[in-house]
This record gives C-alpha cells, structure tokens and sequence, in this order.
C-alpha cells in the first residue's frame, strides 16, 4: 500500500511541475521577438497587460485573465 501512495504523489508533483512549465511557455516569447499582452474582463474592460521588450525586460500589471489581445513585433 506504501508503493500505490508514492507512485501517487510521484504522479501529482510531475503534473504539476508538467503545468508549471506549459505555463512558462506560454507567457514567453520567441527568440528575437517582443510582444505586448493586454487582459480583459467577461465585460471587456482592460484588467491587464503584460510586456516584453527586445531589450529582455518585462513588465506586467493587473490580472490574467481567459479573455486578451497579443501582438508580436520583431526585434531589429
């Protein structure tokens, strides 16, 4: 029985670890590009925003949400 609850709670950290890293990949950008995010609400007020620059500083505010606008732009 000591088995089944290791294999478990082996299984629940990789899954995690598994979403922690899609989540990253997600916000990140591509290599040699910059973008900006704006997040709204269902009423579709602006909640907010995140950026990254070609200079390789981002800045973000507000909250996430499932609902936002993601332009992209090439660095020089």
């Amino acid at each position: 029985m000591r088995r089944k609850g290791f294999l478990l709670s082996n299984t629940l950290i990789a899954a995690a670890l598994l979403g922690l890293l899609l989540a990253g990949a997600a916000v990140a950008g591509r290599a040699g590009e910059a973008y900006s995010v704006i997040y709204f609400d269902d009423a579709g007020n602006e909640v907010g925003g995140a950026t990254a620059n070609c200079g390789g500083q981002y800045l973000s505010w507000g909250i996430r949400t499932t609902h936002y606008t993601r332009n992209t732009w090439i660095c020089d």
